[in-house]
C-alpha cells in the first residue's frame, strides 16, 4: 500500500488494537473492488453501505475520544493533530464513497475499478495514520509518567537530609506503581514479542531497583565522606535511567535499548551444532559427493569437538567425565569417517545394503552418547555452585557487622569468587539448551548479578566501617535482599532447563564423591594439632555438602510433583522425598555432628580402632542418605519406560532371582530378552538403531500427511506403531509381554496390510498407465511379501537354559530376522505410500469414479494455550518427551 508520502507500513504498527481496526477497514473496503461476481444474497448498494456506516461510526467514536481525552485538556497542540488526521479520514471517505458507488454501477469498467482502489488507499492510509497519531499519543502519556520519576530520581540525587529522602522516595514509589499499571497494559498490547519482553524488563528492573536506591541515598546522605556510598548510590541511579531509557527507547519503537533482554533468547551455540551436524548427516548415497560433503561434515564435528573441549576442561568437570568426553569425541571422529567411508563404497555399488544405514546409526549413537556426557558435565558444575548460595553472603555480611576490616575483606573475596562461579555456570548451562526463553531468563539475571556482586561488596565495607549505623544495616539488609531474590530466580531458571533424571543422576554421584572426601578426613593422620583441626573441617564440609545436596534433591523434586495432577504415583515420589528429608537427613546430621565432635575431642590420640570405628559409623550414616536418595530416583522412573531414559545408570540391574521365580520368568518372555548376553544386545541394538533410521524416513514421507479422509495413512500409522511395539520387545520392553502377544501384533500387520494393498491397488487400477503405476504395483507386490515374512518371524522363541550357575537365554537369530523384516516392510509401506500419492493426484485417470482418499498436509499438534503454572514460579523442565512447538512443527510440513 504505497501512495507517496501518505504510504504507511503495517510493520510499523506498534499496537495490536490499532492493527486490529487496520485490518478490519482493509477488509471491507477491499470487499467492493474484489468480491465480483457476488455471492447469493449480496448487493452492490449493501456493500457500499457497509463503508459508509463503518466510516460513519468510525467518526463518531473518533470525535467522542478526542473530546474526553485527557490530552485535550493539557495538550491543545496534539488535539489538533488528532483533528486535522481525522477531516482527513473524513474527505477521504467521501471520496470513496463515492467512487465506490460509481465503480459498483459500472463493474466492468478499468477506470472505475482504478479509482475506486485508489480512493480505497487513500482512505486506509488516513486512517491508519489517525491511528497512529492516536497511538503516539498514548505513548507521548506513559513518556509523561516516565519523565517525572526522572524528575524525582533528580531530585533525590540532590536531597540533602534524610526526611527528605523518604518523603521524596514515597512520591516515587507512588509513581513507579502508577506507570506499573500502565505499561503492563501496554506490554499487552505490543505487537511484536520482542518488545513486549523488553518493556517488561525494564519495568521489573525499575522496580526491582527502587529500594536499593532509596537505601543508598539515605546512606549516602548519613555518611557522605564514604565512597563505598557516593559509589552504590551512582550505580542504583543509573540502574534507574537505564531502566527509564529502555522503557522510553521500547515504547518509540527504538531498537537501541539497553535492556535488550529478548536478545538474548537465543539457541546455545554447542547445542545448535549437534542438531545441525545431525540433520546434515543423513544424505542420500546417490547424492553424496566427497569434496562437498566431507569438508561440511568433518568442520562440524570439530567444532563440536572444540566446543565440548571447552567444558570438558572447566573447572568443576570431573576427571572422569573430562576423559569420557574426550573419549566420546573420539567415538564421534571415527564414526563419521566410516560413515564417509560407507558413503564412498556406496556410490559404486548397484546392491542395497544396510552399511549407510547402520553407519548413520551409529553416529546418531556417539552423538547422543556426546550430548548425554556434556549435559552431566553442565549438571556437575550447577551442583557446585549452587549448592549453598547463601553462606558466602551471609558470612561477608556476619564479617562486616564485627567491624574487622582485614577478615571483611577475606569474605569478600570469596563472596566475588562465588559470584562470578554461578555466572559463569549460568552462562555455560546455556551453550546446551535449546529452550530460547529459559536462556533468555538465565542469561539476563546473570548479567544483573554480575553487576550486582560489586554492590554488595560495597555495601559490606561500608557496613564495617559503621557497623552501628542503622542507615548502613538497612542498606546491607537490602542489598541482600535483591541479591537472593535474583540468585533464587537463576535458580529456578537452571532448574527449569535442567531434566530431572539428569540432576539427580549426578546428584547421587556427588553424594558418593563426597562420603569419599569425609572417609579421608577421618582416616587421615594428624601429626600436630592443626592438621588434626583441618582433618576435622575436612570431616565437616563433607557431611555439609552431603546435607545440602539431599536437601536439594527434596526441594527440586518437590517441585516438580506439584506440577504434576496427584496421583499414586506423585503421592509415591512425595512420600520417598519425606523420608529423606525427615528421617534420613536429620538422622546422618546428627551422627556426622557426634563424629565430628569426638574427632575434635580425641585429638591426636585417635587410634586405628577409633579411626575404623569411626569411618564405619560416617560410611553408614552417608549410606542412609545415598539408598534414600536412590529410592526417590526408583520412584520417579516408574512411569517411564526403559527406552525414553538416556542415562548410563538409570537402570540398574536386578539381583539374583529366587528359583521358584525362575518359571514365572519363563512365562513372560518380554523379560527374558532382557536375560541376553551383553553382545546380543548390541547386535540387537544396532539393527533397532538402523529400524529408526527407516522409522524416520517414514515419519518424514508419511506422518506429514493428514489421516482425515485418508485411509491409506491411517492404516501405514497403525502398522508403523505395531512394527515399533515388536521391536521393542526385542529389548525387553514395551506393552508386549509374551511371544503370543508379538504372534497377534504380526496377525494384525498382515491384516493392514491387505487393507492397504486393497485400497492402494484400487487407485492404481483407477490411474493411467505409467511408471509411477508399474512402481506402485511392485511396491504392494513386496509388502504382502514382507508381511507373510514378518508372520513366520514373529514367532520369537526365548530359550533358557542353565549352565553352571547362570542362566543363558537364546533368541538372537528370531529377534535380528524380526527387526529386519519389520524394517524391510516399513520401507515398503513408505514407498507404497509415496507411489499412491503420486499415481492418485498426477496419473488419474479423468474418468475414474470417485476419489478414494484426500491428501491433504496435516496440520501442527494442539498446544495448550496457557500452561498451568504454580505460584507463578518458572516451571522446570520435566525429563519426559516434550512436542514440538507448533512453529516448528509446521516447518517440517514440506512437500517431497
Amino acid at each position: 500500500m504505497q501512495n507517496g508520502e501518505k504510504s504507511f507500513n503495517l510493520n510499523d504498527v506498534k499496537s495490536k488494537a490499532v492493527l486490529q481496526l487496520i485490518k478490519q477497514l482493509i477488509n471491507e473496503v477491499t470487499t467492493i473492488t474484489e468480491t465480483f461476481p457476488l455471492e447469493k444474497g449480496q448487493t452492490t448498494e449493501n456493500l457500499v453501505q457497509n463503508v459508509d456506516s463503518s466510516i460513519l461510526r468510525f467518526l463518531k467514536e473518533a470525535d467522542s475520544a478526542v473530546e474526553n481525552c485527557p490530552v485535550a485538556r493539557n495538550n491543545p497542540r496534539a488535539v489538533e493533530k488528532l483533528r486535522r488526521a481525522l477531516e482527513d479520514v473524513r474527505d477521504t471517505g467521501q471520496i470513496m464513497s463515492k467512487n465506490g458507488r460509481e465503480f459498483i454501477r459500472h463493474s466492468t469498467s478499468s477506470p472505475k475499478r482504478s479509482n475506486a482502489v485508489e480512493a480505497g488507499r487513500q482512505l486506509l492510509n488516513a486512517v491508519a495514520r489517525f491511528l497512529i497519531i492516536a497511538d503516539d499519543i498514548d505513548v507521548d502519556v506513559i513518556v509523561e509518567k516516565v519523565d517525572k520519576i526522572r524528575e524525582i530520581i533528580k531530585d533525590l540525587e540532590q536531597a540533602e537530609s534524610k526526611t527528605e529522602v523518604e518523603e521524596l522516595y514515597q512520591i516515587l514509589v507512588s509513581q513507579i506503581e502508577e506507570l506499573d499499571v500502565t505499561v503492563r497494559r501496554r506490554a499487552i498490547d505490543l505487537v511484536k514479542q520482542n518488545q513486549q519482553d523488553d518493556l517488561l524488563a525494564a519495568r521489573n528492573a525499575l522496580k526491582s531497583i527502587a529500594p536499593i536506591l532509596y537505601t543508598t541515598t539515605k546512606t549516602y546522605v548519613r555518611h557522605p565522606e564514604q565512597i563505598e556510598a557516593k559509589t552504590n548510590r551512582d550505580f542504583s541511579m543509573n540502574e534507574m535511567h537505564t531502566a527509564l531509557d529502555a522503557m522510553e527507547n521500547v515504547l518509540r519503537g527504538k531498537l537501541d535499548t539497553n535492556i535488550k533482554f529478548s536478545e538474548y533468547g537465543k539457541i546455545g551455540d554447542l547445542i545448535n551444532e549437534i542438531d545441525l551436524f545431525q540433520n546434515r548427516i543423513e544424505i542420500e548415497p546417490s547424492k553424496y559427493r566427497d569434496d562437498k560433503h566431507r569438508p561440511e561434515l568433518e568442520e562440524l564435528a570439530e567444532r563440536i569437538v572444540s566446543g565440548s573441549a571447552s567444558i570438558a576442561d572447566s573447572e568443576s568437570t570431573r576427571e572422569s567425565r573430562k576423559q569420557k568426553i574426550v573419549a566420546e569425541c573420539n567415538n564421534l571422529r571415527q564414526a563419521l569417517q566410516e560413515l564417509l567411508s560407507e558413503y564412498e563404497k556406496s556410490r559404486g555399488r548397484n546392491d542395497n545394503t544396510d552399511d549407510v544405514s547402520l553407519g548413520i546409526a551409529q553416529v546418531h549413537r556417539k552423538t547422543k552418547d556426546l550430548r548425554r556426557h556434556l549435559r552431566r558435565a553442565i549438571v556437575d558444575h550447577i551442583s557446585d555452585a549452587f549448592l549453598d548460595t547463601r553462606t558466602p553472603l551471609l558470612l561477608l555480611i556476619e564479617a562486616a557487622k564485627s567491624g574487622d576490616a582485614e577478615n571483611t575483606a577475606h569474605k569478600s573475596h570469596m563472596f566475588q569468587q562465588h559470584a562470578e562461579k554461578i555466572v559463569h555456570v549460568a552462562r555455560l548451562s546455556c551453550r546446551l539448551s535449546s529452550d530460547t526463553e529459559g536462556v533468555s531468563v538465565i542469561l539476563h539475571t546473570a548479567a544483573q548479578l554480575a553487576n550486582l556482586a560489586p554492590r554488595v561488596s560495597n555495601a559490606a565495607f561500608l557496613l564495617c566501617s559503621r557497623p552501628d549505623s542503622k542507615t548502613a544495616q538497612e542498606n546491607m539488609e537490602a542489598h541482600k535482599s535483591l541479591w537472593f531474590e535474583k540468585v533464587r530466580l537463576l535458580t529456578t531458571a537452571l532448574d527449569n532447563i535442567t531434566t530431572l533424571d539428569d540432576f539427580l543422576a549426578v546428584s547421587e554421584a556427588h553424594i558418593v564423591e563426597d562420603c569419599n572426601e569425609g572417609i579421608q578426613g577421618v582416616t587421615a593422620h594428624a601429626e600436630n594439632i592443626d592438621q588434626n583441626i583441618e582433618n576435622c573441617v575436612r570431616v565437616d564440609c563433607a557431611a555439609g555438602a552431603i546435607r545440602g545436596r539431599a536437601l536439594r534433591v527434596c526441594d527440586v523434586v518437590d517441585s516438580e510433583m506439584d506440577f504434576l495432577q496427584p496421583s499414586e504415583y506423585t503421592e509415591n515420589v512425595k512420600q520417598a522425598v519425606r523420608i529423606l528429608r525427615e528421617k534420613r537427613v536429620t538422622e546422618f546430621a546428627a551422627r556426622a555432628g557426634n563424629l565430628v565432635d569426638r574427632q575434635q575431642a580425641t585429638g591426636l590420640d585417635w587410634n586405628s580402632q577409633d579411626r575404623d570405628n569411626e569411618m564405619n559409623e560416617f560410611i553408614n550414616a552417608c549410606t542412609l542418605v545415598h539408598d534414600a536418595v536412590k529410592e526417590i530416583r526408583h520412584a520417579l522412573l516408574m512411569n517411564r519406560s526403559m527406552h525414553d531414559v538416556d542415562s548410563d545408570n538409570e537402570y540398574e540391574e536386578e539381583g539374583p532371582e529366587k528359583a521358584e521365580k525362575i518359571q514365572d520368568e519363563m512365562e513372560n518372555q518380554q523379560k527374558l530378552m532382557r536375560r541376553l548376553p551383553e553382545e546380543d544386545k548390541k547386535k540387537i541394538q544396532a539393527q533397532i538403531d538402523i529400524f529408526k533410521v527407516t522409522q524416520t524416513r517414514f515419519e518424514r514421507e508419511v506422518a506429514k500427511w493428514d489421516e482425515t479422509g485418508n485411509d491409506i495413512i491411517v492404516l501405514a500409522n497403525h502398522m508403523c506403531k505395531i512394527m515399533m511395539n515388536m521391536t521393542d520387545f526385542t529389548r525387553g520392553c514395551g506393552p508386549l509381554k509374551t511371544t503370543m502377544d508379538v504372534i497377534r501384533s504380526a496377525q494384525e500387520i498382515s491384516l493392514a496390510g491387505s487393507k492397504l494393498n486393497a485400497l492402494a491397488r484400487q487407485i492404481g487400477e483407477e490411474s493411467a498407465d505409467s511408471r509411477s503405476k508399474n512402481d506402485l504395483m511392485a511396491y504392494l507386490s513386496e509388502m504382502t511379501l514382507y508381511c507373510q515374512q514378518l508372520n513366520i518371524c514373529s514367532k520369537v522363541k526365548a530359550d533358557v537354559t542353565q549352565v553352571g550357575n547362570e542362566l543363558v537365554v537364546s533368541a538372537l537369530d528370531s529377534a535380528m530376522s524380526l527387526i529386519q523384516t519389520a524394517r524391510n516392510l516399513l520401507t515398503a509401506v513408505v514407498q507404497t505410500v509415496k507411489a499412491a500419492y503420486i499415481a492418485s493426484t498426477k496419473y488419474r485417470r479423468p474418468n475414474a469414479h470417485s476419489v478414494r482418499v484426500e491428501w491433504r498436509m496435516a496440520p501442527p499438534k494442539k498446544q495448550p494455550l496457557v500452561r498451568p503454572q504454580k505460584n507463578a514460579a518458572i516451571i522446570r523442565r520435566a525429563s519426559e518427551r516434550r512436542p514440538l512447538p507448533p512453529a516448528k512443527a509446521l516447518a517440517e510440513f514440506t512437500c517431497s
